[in-house]
């Protein structure tokens, strides 16, 4: 090696600064497309956002212009439903009507058709699986017990809304007196009562307040509401109200004063029947338990009720254990039932 290529060696180790510049120029062009891209992707999503929400506005506003020039065409459709025309051809008869009435008492939603198909369907399902499993004859007597079960639930449900209805007879009263006091008619009062209570009285006072609106005076509206809510508690307020509405008087004082009875009185009736709620459990779970034993004792020995039920004796027990039930049953029925 010669003394001029020894003294280049030392400059030809160096890095070249010009490749370094070359090599990170690409690297910087690189990054400004990424930014660039990620920038363009979110300014599209934006744009495709914001066409989406117009799109769903613009939509909407078309579904409900046709909704509402179709109200009517929906309406006739409905009305013209198989269910829809055995309800209406249900209610022109007398016990329809009534147990349509029956039904609003309960409040429920249930259509009298409805109620009525799913009577019968449990009825005959009753019917085929009892009569398969037990005997023909506990077969028809499963269907009457259905139907009981039916009307028993729907009698059960009525109580249960007539007594939310008087548990709120305080309230209402204070109500009532409140907006008398401020100088305000009885319908007023009553549109207002509807307004401010929620349950079976909100329900009961905007049917109330919806009768006089429709041409109904306030005697009327009030029988309506008593006949919908045979109530002691309620008869009372309403003899007051019909009282003050022809006469006039210190409505405002009497309306205070039932309401403090009334509030005594629904304290009593919650503890006679937190005293009541044991018996009334057990007369019920004794009826389940006579049932249940005689699909106990086909399993033990099976054909056991065709047999018995084929025989005059057995015929005759089975009655006989089926009367002390049902004494038993209503006995203590009557023995819980009480009024006040």
């Amino acid at each position: 090696m010669g003394p001029v290529e020894a003294a280049d060696e030392p400059f030809s180790a160096l890095p070249s600064t010009s490749g370094a510049r070359g090599a990170s120029d690409p690297m910087g062009v690189s990054v400004t497309w990424q930014f660039a891209a990620i920038l363009g992707g979110l300014a599209l999503v934006l744009v495709v956002l914001l066409w989406a929400v117009w799109e769903f506005v613009v939509s909407a506003e078309q579904r409900r212009l046709i909704a509402s020039r179709s109200a009517l065409a929906q309406a006739e459709y409905s009305a013209s439903t198989p269910m829809v025309r055995l309800d209406a051809a249900l209610h022109r008869t007398e016990w329809g009507a009534r147990l349509s009435r029956r039904l609003a008492r309960a409040g429920t939603e249930v259509r009298l058709s409805t109620f009525l198909v799913a009577l019968v369907g449990g009825s005959l399902l009753a019917v085929v699986v009892v009569w398969q499993v037990l005997a023909p004859l506990f077969g028809l007597l499963a269907a009457a017990g259905v139907a009981f079960l039916f009307f028993s639930y729907l009698s059960r449900a009525e109580a249960k809304r007539r007594e939310e209805f008087t548990g709120q007879l305080p309230d209402l009263a204070r109500v009532l007196s409140n907006a008398t006091s401020a100088g305000l008619a009885l319908p007023t009062a009553v549109a207002i009562a509807a307004d401010e209570l929620d349950g079976p009285a909100g329900e009961e006072l905007g049917r109330m307040a919806e009768s006089m609106k429709l041409g109904a005076n306030f005697e009327e509206a009030v029988a309506e509401l008593r006949e919908r809510m045979p109530s002691r508690e309620l008869g009372v307020l309403l003899s007051t109200l019909i009282v003050a509405s022809r006469s006039g008087g210190s409505l405002v004082s009497a309306l205070r004063n039932i309401s403090t009875t009334l509030e005594n009185r629904k304290e009593t009736r919650r503890e006679v029947q937190t005293i009541l709620a044991e018996t009334t459990s057990t007369v019920w779970a004794l009826g389940f338990m006579s049932v249940g034993a005689l699909f106990l004792l086909n399993m033990i020995q099976p054909g056991i009720m065709r047999t018995m039920t084929s025989e005059p004796a057995g015929i005759g027990v089975l009655l006989i254990a089926a009367a002390l039930f049902v004494v038993g049953f209503v006995a203590v029925s009557r023995i819980t039932r009480f009024k006040m």
